[in-house]
């Protein structure tokens, strides 16, 4: 990788950090719970603070031009198609094919369609097979200094979101909610989990959750936060809990990679950077998992303690494959190592091997 670019991804990781930091000042405060209930605000100090013309206007529905659906086929990964969920006819003039499954990217604070990992998924999933990639493009939704609405506007994407996938569902050429697969990133899996909120018929098939972020939703108000109501299978990686990271159990089945705080390979000279890496090592884990021969096998222990002292050791057909081919059956907690460089998958102790269900067979 060249410098240049290795220093852009710094600085947006480090933009993406300080947002979330930002609002969990915000949102923790006094101040920050008088606006939570009035986003469009302007009446205490902290909404006069935040609120600038970066912040988005009234009437805040959906759809929204900030808020957009981009359409990736094989034929169309240099000129994805905008979809519209209020025209019929965005669909049937796409080359959107129900046939081939569908997935729903939903990038974290900071991110969007042309940036990592979102085109890195799309990549991947190209090179395994024929899908049906929709990312979406939140952008612009909620820019810096416009801290004040980064509170609700989860909630907001996610209501348009729910507009998209009760589009597919009662379209000619769409499909239930319960074939899609929504993966969110950092806050972007909180936003996959509200969309349940917001749906008129149907469950969803499947959310994977990259290391939801611990800053907008702690406490125990779960239907701001992803749990296993939201879809009929839910899986969650995590990689920063407890610090960037929410700690959870979030899912049916949640997977602690390195013990789920601290990553290999991101030990650097700036605390800042280290847990930066920690919580955004979550991506590139799942994207190898897509294509991995190996695979990220991971067992079944009831926590980090035990799992450290070697005392859960099951045999093969007790682990549990992490990442896009995981077993809908998995249910409980999972640990698992990997290696500090690329692949980072370790496959099952003792280089024992094991056919990854639905892996690439490439070479």
């Amino acid at each position: 990788m060249r410098t240049g670019c290795r220093g852009d991804r710094i600085m947006a990781i480090a933009r993406a950090v300080i947002i979330e930091f930002s609002c969990f000042l915000l949102l923790y405060s006094n101040e920050g719970a008088e606006a939570q209930q009035r986003p469009e605000g302007g009446q205490n100090a902290v909404n006069v603070l935040f609120n600038s013309t970066s912040c988005i206007q009234q009437p805040y529905t959906c759809p929204h031009p900030r808020i957009q659906f981009y359409l990736y086929t094989r034929d169309t990964q240099e000129d994805p198609e905008l979809l519209n969920s209020l025209s019929s006819s965005s669909l049937y003039g796409s080359r959107f094919d129900a046939s081939h499954p569908t997935k729903i990217i939903i990038h974290g604070f900071g991110g969007g369609r042309h940036l990592s990992p979102s085109t890195d998924l799309r990549d991947a999933y190209f090179t395994h097979g024929e899908y049906n990639i929709i990312i979406v493009d939140y952008s612009t939704l909620v820019k810096e200094p416009c801290l004040s609405q980064i509170n609700w506007a989860p909630r907001f994407g996610a209501k348009c979101i729910a507009q998209l996938v009760d589009y597919l569902g009662s379209h000619p050429r769409g499909v239930r909610p319960d074939a899609l697969h929504l993966i969110g990133y950092s806050v972007g899996a909180h936003i996959a989990g509200l969309v349940a909120n917001y749906l008129t018929a149907g469950k969803l098939g499947r959310i994977t959750g990259l290391d939801p972020t611990i800053l907008f939703y702690m406490g125990t108000n779960r239907s701001h936060d992803l749990d296993p109501t939201d879809a009929h299978f839910i899986d969650v990686i995590h990689t920063g809990a407890g610090i960037l990271g929410q700690w959870g159990p979030n899912g049916h089945a949640d997977f602690y990679v390195n013990g789920g705080t601290s990553q290999p390979g991101c030990a650097q000279n700036s605390i800042f950077r280290t847990l930066s890496c920690d919580h955004t090592k979550v991506t590139p884990y799942f994207i190898e998992s897509i294509n991995s021969k190996a695979g990220f096998w991971a067992v079944p222990c009831p926590n980090q303690f035990l799992y450290y002292l070697g005392f859960c050791n099951p045999p093969d057909d007790q682990y549990v494959l992490m990442g896009e081919h995981v077993s809908h059956k998995a249910r409980g907690i999972y640990y698992l190592s990997t290696n500090a460089k690329k692949p980072y998958a370790k496959g099952l102790p003792g280089g024992r091997r094991v056919p990854v269900r639905g892996a690439n067979t490439r070479s």
